[in-house]
């Protein structure tokens, strides 16, 4: 399992910046990033190569700061894959509550998952880890 950060903030200009500013401060390197609005929130999801390091610069700096564990998994970069791994998920019942692409290469998708059970979706998703 990964660990990964999000910041949950009123929404204005420049606030991906002032984040990314304050983790390139400490020295954290940005792996992954998922930046949403709806206006009034900002969301900020990141993965990065030093989170505790990453959660102290950016609680420091002023920021609303969570940590949640994620599972990281690989598919094949072809239609479908992600069908079968939420079906999976959903037939053991266990709600994905957020979900992102972090790359593809050479026929490979790589997703960030979290779920209502890590820890049971790890073990159903073992192939895919």
């Amino acid at each position: 399992m990964f660990k990964e950060i999000t910041v949950i903030e009123k929404d204005r200009v420049g606030l991906l910046a002032d984040v990314s500013e304050a983790l390139a401060k400490a020295g954290v390197n940005i792996e992954s990033v998922q930046a949403e609005s709806s206006g009034r929130q900002g969301i900020i999801r990141l993965l990065v190569n030093a989170p505790e390091k990453a959660k102290k610069a950016l609680t420091k700096a002023g920021f609303n700061v969570l940590d949640s564990n994620i599972l990281v998994i690989r598919l094949r970069d072809k239609p479908g894959e992600l069908a079968k791994v939420s079906r999976l998920l959903a037939e053991a019942n266990i709600n994905i509550q957020n979900v992102y692409l972090i790359s593809k290469n050479g026929g490979e998708a790589i997703d960030a998952l979290q779920t209502s059970d890590n820890e049971k979706a790890k073990k159903i998703l073992k192939q895919y880890l």
